[in-house]
């Protein structure tokens, strides 16, 4: 069996490997999840997987029908694990008090 990469310190075949175990357990088909199953694979709503899924980075949908959309599990895998990241870049509470107690002070709100 040939090995995932890894990429900074995340191992995808282990998360393959985890997700292929819960999917065991669930009675979840592995080869082609509906919607229900691949929000559920992804820890969402249907409602956020529906948003999710439009993202450049997603899978494509398998059509099964003119509605009947079917996603591939190992896809979806690997669109998680691959997913761009956000950085938080919000002020840290303690940073954000100290501004408001400066512009208390001064009446000004200049950092």
């Amino acid at each position: 069996m040939m090995s995932a990469p890894k990429t900074e310190g995340f191992d995808l075949a282990a998360l393959v490997q985890q997700v292929a175990l819960a999917v065991s357990k669930s009675g979840i088909q592995p080869e082609l999840l509906n919607d229900e199953q691949a929000a559920a694979l992804w820890g969402v709503s249907v409602r956020r997987f529906h948003e999710l899924r439009d993202h450049q980075w997603a899978p494509k949908a398998i059509p099964l029908g003119p509605r009947q959309l079917r996603w591939a599990m190992t896809e979806l895998v690997a669109a998680i694990a691959n997913m761009p990241r956000q950085v938080a870049t919000t002020e840290p509470a303690q940073l954000l008090r100290a501004r408001i107690q400066r512009a208390k002070n001064t009446g000004s709100l200049a950092a």
